[in-house]
């Protein structure tokens, strides 16, 4: 009889390595993905001889990388290994509550890898081996909020080595995700009520890159270009503040702050602030689609501020002591 497997039994977990070419699985981050798609690619090499027949070639097995995302439901402890995954982490300590913040890197994790690199393991619920992809980056963290809704982290990695092992039991986080009717939005250092959705994008723009050597995957993770961070969504056109700001190319700081009903202790509770300190307005179009009340698709873009001396950065508090 078949044994035919649900996503729902998929097991999910990273774990950071001590060094690049060491898979590590002995202490997991359990997430529980609402999809995934990190997989092995094999390229395939065409034999381009001709030998007397008109039909192509035979393949040979060119290089080996692993690539994908995989998107969560974003809970405050898995959240922070997420985030760990493509930036760096300092941590602030006070009776149990950690303040993790994390700012993109301002030099490289070291030699072969650009960022921390760490493993990815994934079991499919039947009786067969677990995938363990190693080696990998975060290359893009997607987070993504609309009204009504729970904030979603998208990661994409790239890099990777592939083998499999016996499956690790999973342990799943407590605590809920974090939502969006307990936040707060500002521009400029004035609070904002207008958003309907939020997404803020980080590119490193990593690239797995293959050596002449024995092994057909790729010896180190490096940056193709330069990093970039984003920010897109919807705003009710409530004034003509914000598309002043976008003619006169003015950059202003933002913030966002979302919080959790989970209680860590007496006063403080689980959340996440997104800073942006000089955000530009790139596309803000005044279009009249309807009879109803005008919102506008936005697109910005995060720049480096010297004065902050980063892009961006992400202020998680929870009660997890390190990732």
């Amino acid at each position: 009889m078949a044994n035919y497997v649900y996503g729902m039994d998929a097991g999910i977990g990273i774990c950071f390595q001590t060094s690049f070419g060491t898979a590590n699985t002995a202490s997991m981050h359990w997430l529980e993905p609402v999809g995934e798609s990190v997989d092995l690619k094999k390229a395939q090499i065409e034999r381009k001889g001709m030998f007397g027949v008109y039909d192509a070639g035979a393949n040979q097995e060119g290089m080996n990388t692993v690539e994908g995302d995989v998107t969560i439901e974003a809970k405050a402890l898995p959240l922070g290994a997420v985030l760990s995954a493509v930036m760096n982490r300092t941590t602030v300590t006070s009776s149990g509550v950690y303040t993790h913040t994390f700012k993109p890197r301002t030099t490289d994790w070291d030699d072969y890898s650009a960022e921390r690199p760490f493993t990815y393991h994934k079991h499919l619920g039947d009786a067969g081996s677990a995938h363990l992809y190693s080696d990998l980056n975060g290359n893009t963290l997607e987070l993504n909020i609309a009204n009504g809704e729970l904030l979603t982290a998208k990661l994409g990695v790239t890099g990777g080595t592939y083998s499999q092992v016996a499956e690790v039991a999973a342990s799943y986080p407590t605590g809920d995700a974090l939502a969006w009717n307990i936040s707060s939005a500002s521009l400029n250092g004035s609070g904002r009520d207008t958003f309907r959705s939020l997404t803020v994008t980080l590119n490193n723009n990593l690239e797995a890159k293959h050596v002449l050597r024995s092994s057909k995957y790729p010896i180190r993770v490096r940056r193709g270009g330069m990093r970039s961070v984003e920010v897109s969504g919807t705003i009710l056109f409530a004034s003509q503040t914000d598309m002043q700001t976008f003619i006169s190319q003015t950059e202003q700081r933002f913030f966002l702050t979302l919080k959790s009903a989970t209680e860590i202790q007496s006063g403080y509770f689980e959340s996440l602030t997104i800073d942006i300190p000089s955000l530009r307005f790139t596309e803000f179009p005044v279009a009249v689609g309807g009879p109803g009340e005008l919102e506008i698709g936005f697109k910005a873009a995060g720049k480096y501020n010297t004065g902050s001396a980063t892009a961006l950065a992400v202020t998680l508090v929870n009660s997890k002591a390190g990732y």
